[in-house]
């Protein structure tokens, strides 16, 4: 178990990096947009399309961050109030209906993906699979996170069962 930690740490590392990086590009294409159409009179085809990706795949890698970290909004004093028992089902119930919707996330937008894959994006001119890729990319990782979740929820000391904290 101790092996699957470290890998969900790394991973969640790793997703890490990749929205800094993301955030970090989206932050200079939008001042050189800025730039270009305001200094320079011309502006960039292909910035804003980027962005726009961009943002797509940092919130769906971020989310799964966010997942990992528990940091979701949570309706925790309902938990809160209940005995131990009731908790622990609560928050299995939870995190399996989170685990089969993320489930149902890879299904249908694999398949989404799979059908746009032939389509062009205008200014990027690249497959728009690749912006919609994200879904079943982010869902991935959020159901490995979200079972990591229900292995904990099952198994952890009754006091330790909130829904603000793994």
């Amino acid at each position: 178990m101790n092996g699957m930690k470290r890998l969900f740490d790394l991973s969640e590392r790793f997703l890490a990096a990749v929205c800094v990086a993301g955030l970090v590009t989206m932050f200079i294409l939008g001042v050189a947009t800025v730039f270009f159409r305001f200094v320079v009179q011309s502006s960039l085809a292909f910035s804003e399309e980027l962005i726009r990706y961009l943002f797509v795949w940092v919130m769906f890698l971020g989310s799964a961050i966010t997942l990992r970290r528990n940091a979701h909004a949570a309706i925790g004093v309902f938990v809160s109030w209940m005995p131990g028992a009731a908790r622990r089902t609560a928050l299995l119930a939870a995190t399996a209906a989170s685990a089969l919707f993320f489930l149902v996330l890879i299904v249908k937008g694999g398949q989404l993906t799979a059908r746009v894959v032939p389509q062009i994006s205008p200014a990027l001119e690249i497959s728009m699979a690749w912006p919609y890729a994200a879904v079943p990319v982010g869902a991935v990782f959020m159901l490995a996170y979200a079972i990591e979740i229900l292995i904990h929820q099952m198994f952890a000391p009754a006091e330790e069962l909130t829904a603000g904290g793994v």
